[in-house]
């Protein structure tokens, strides 16, 4: 319990001082996104998305039911707002919340699987890592996500739930897991499989019991999803099956008014689908082995991938259900959208594997050198030199991060005008879509492909402003460039809306009187 409480305050101290070294705001929209839903959660309105998009608008007008976002974290997030405010704070406080929560369970887990000696090393590399620091601060899932995989792990193999209740739990945290992360339902089949192996005398019994416990979890999100929208497991994600490919660059297919026949796409684009897949492997490919990508030190994957049967035949089953987790992952995301980033939920697991597999060789090599004297201090001071190396590297680009330009700093004049012009329950198109509906507290739809389609959007829901910032000019590759052409020419008027203001940056703002 000491140890466990010890951890617990280190990863505390950590997070804090990377909190007051590098928080400045909210850098990422889908953060801005989830503050938004998680504000309409606290004030009772439920799971309302503020920030819309074209095809989404063609499910469903404003108010719109979030049919993009997972409902845990932002329902965590409202308890964090409730408490702080509506203020970016709350959102690093959260995340910050489950980065310190994660650091007791790396604890337990690489315990369970090894020793004390493993389970410090573990936290340590986990603790410091720069981007579990910085997803720790960011206002994202990151957090939440990779906790949910300890635990996960942590309720299979705990001898405590090996049982016909702790199949069950395992279901729960699963369908938890699902909530937090959509592509956690990946993982539920091969967890399920797991424990029926573990026990072998059970039949399909634990198979069900684990599915039960994911849809006593998972069965309210999906009722919901049943009733707005027909389908369980609907998601504008869906979409993105046929996004990055020729006929659907970049992100072009989410600014569309207009659904999209995936299965006639998918079943007519069979190239365009593989060449996606290729470009996505060459991409992971190029970012396996780096820092970047997993957040520790290289050096740590190769002493993951270390057979480790070979040397402790106790964690070698973890080891291999982790690396079949992988791989469904990616083969999914190859096809889907392979986005870095959803990788890190592997990174603690591959942190205690490959440190317990350092000691473990450590010890298999130590069978060979009976005749040396001490070579229980001699494995220890390796080890150490060892762990403090890896350490080294994880930290090799953590200096290299500095505090980036909140999004709220950027557009006080023209956010402080939007307000002073229309109420909160008004439509604003823009290019700023995140911004304006967290910062504003507006619904926000994104700018439409082309300028014509803005008709298509009002039949659905009236729009009352526009605002086009001077981000325009890099920022948005899937629109035309006529929405460029607004800032350097600035029409009187367009399709029914007026200019009224342009800003020092040259960014404008049209109402529709």
């Amino acid at each position: 319990m000491l140890a466990v409480l010890a951890v617990t305050l280190i990863a505390a101290a950590v997070w804090y001082l990377h909190y007051k070294q590098y928080f400045t705001g909210l850098t990422l929209n889908d953060a801005m996104d989830y503050a938004g839903i998680a504000r309409n959660v606290a004030e009772g309105e439920g799971f309302i998305s503020q920030y819309v998009t074209p095809l989404g608008m063609v499910h469903h007008g404003v108010p719109q039911p979030d049919m993009w976002r997972a409902p845990f974290w932002p329902l965590a997030l409202a308890v964090f707002q409730k408490i702080f405010g509506f203020i970016d704070e709350a959102s690093a406080l959260g995340s910050g919340f489950f980065f310190v929560a994660t650091a007791p369970l790396v604890f337990l887990l690489a315990r369970r699987l090894f020793n004390n000696t493993v389970a410090v090393a573990s936290v340590l590399l986990y603790v410091f890592s720069p981007q579990m620091l910085n997803y720790g601060i960011s206002g994202m899932t990151e957090s939440m996500s990779v906790f949910f995989m300890v635990l996960v792990f942590l309720a299979l193999l705990s001898p405590l739930t090996i049982n016909r209740s702790g199949d069950v739990l395992l279901g729960f945290v699963i369908g938890l897991f699902y909530l937090t992360r959509y592509n956690a339902l990946l993982f539920l089949p091969f967890i399920a499989v797991y424990r029926a192996y573990q026990w072998p005398k059970g039949g399909f019994g634990p198979v069900l019991r684990v599915v039960l416990g994911f849809l006593l979890a998972a069965s309210p999100w999906f009722i919901r999803n049943t009733v707005l929208f027909g389908n369980p497991l609907f998601s504008l994600q869906k979409y993105e099956l046929a996004m990055f490919t020729e006929t659907y660059p970049d992100y072009v297919m989410y600014v569309l008014p207009h659904e999209v026949d995936l299965t006639g796409f998918l079943l007519n684009n069979t190239r365009e689908i593989i060449d996606k897949v290729v470009y996505s492997w060459h991409e992971f490919v190029s970012m396996f082995a780096t820092a970047g990508f997993w957040g520790v030190t290289p050096v740590i994957l190769i002493l993951f991938l270390l057979p480790l049967y070979w040397f402790d035949k106790r964690a070698a089953a973890f080891k291999a259900l982790v690396a079949v987790l992988f791989a469904v992952q990616l083969a999914a995301l190859l096809v889907i959208h392979f986005i870095p980033r959803l990788f890190i939920i592997f990174t603690p697991l591959i942190i205690i594997a490959g440190v317990g597999s350092f000691f473990a060789l450590l010890n298999f090599l130590a069978d060979f050198s009976k005749n040396i004297s001490r070579r229980r201090e001699l494995k220890l001071i390796i080890g150490s030199g060892v762990i403090i190396i890896t350490g080294a590297f994880a930290l090799w680009n953590y200096f290299d991060n500095q505090p980036r330009v909140t999004e709220k700093a950027m557009f006080p004049l023209p956010i402080a005008a939007l307000t002073g012009t229309t109420a909160v329950g008004d439509l604003v198109m823009t290019n700023e879509g995140h911004v304006v509906s967290w910062y504003g507290n507006r619904y926000a739809v994104k700018i439409p492909y082309s300028m014509d389609m803005i008709p298509e959007i009002e039949k659905v829901s009236p729009v009352k402003a526009l605002f086009i910032s001077n981000r325009i000019l890099w920022h948005m590759p899937e629109v035309k460039n006529e929405w460029k052409n607004i800032l350097y020419n600035r029409p009187k008027e367009l399709y029914g809306f007026h200019l009224h203001k342009v800003f020092p940056d040259k960014s404008v703002l049209y109402l529709k009187e």
